[in-house]
């Protein structure tokens, strides 16, 4: 569902996802309203999304690598996923989804947000989980890299989630242009 950008904050219900978006927003607004450069991230603005946050780097063949990725995001994994790409990750029937997410992020821009159920390759059965993804520019300018959150919460606790369905929320906010 395609929102207004000026409904972000107030749709992100985890202090970490609102902390790293209130940063990305202010950088937003400093870059006179054009997405920011990766060099600007201060992850000491966003403390509380640190051991969940990720960055993805959008290389010229079209792959989709990780770039960083936070210590809940290894424990989910089992590893650590650095370096890897997309195709080293996750079964290929989840990757052309997850292409169209991260493209959608880079090629609108714009910000993706979702709240839904996954399979987690440490985690036997589906996991819950919040995300968020963030365009971010090279030091060209141009916008190739995702900067984003992703808490999971651990399938003992699946009962306690308030999530009923597999995607309780797929929200987009389009990133308006300065020129716009």
């Amino acid at each position: 569902m395609d929102r207004p950008l000026s409904s972000l904050l107030s749709d992100l219900r985890l202090p970490g996802h609102r902390q790293m978006a209130e940063h990305w927003l202010l950088l937003y607004e400093e870059s006179g309203r054009t997405v920011p450069p990766l060099s600007r991230i201060d992850p000491l603005r966003f403390p509380k999304a640190l051991a969940d946050c990720w960055i993805i780097d959008a290389e010229a063949d079209g792959r989709f690598r990780v770039r960083l990725a936070g210590e809940a995001m290894k424990e989910w994994y089992g590893f650590n996923p650095k370096g890897r790409c997309y195709e080293e990750l996750f079964a290929p029937a989840v990757l052309p989804i997850l292409h169209d997410l991260s493209r959608r992020v880079i090629d609108a821009p714009s910000i993706g947000y979702q709240r839904m159920r996954t399979n987690a390759p440490a985690w036997r059965d589906p996991a819950f989980f919040d995300r968020i993804a963030l365009p971010l520019a090279d030091a060209d300018g141009r916008i190739r890299h995702l900067l984003g959150a992703t808490q999971l919460k651990d399938p003992a606790d699946q009962g306690k989630s308030s999530l009923e369905s597999s995607v309780e929320a797929n929200y987009w906010y389009t990133i308006p242009s300065a020129a716009a």
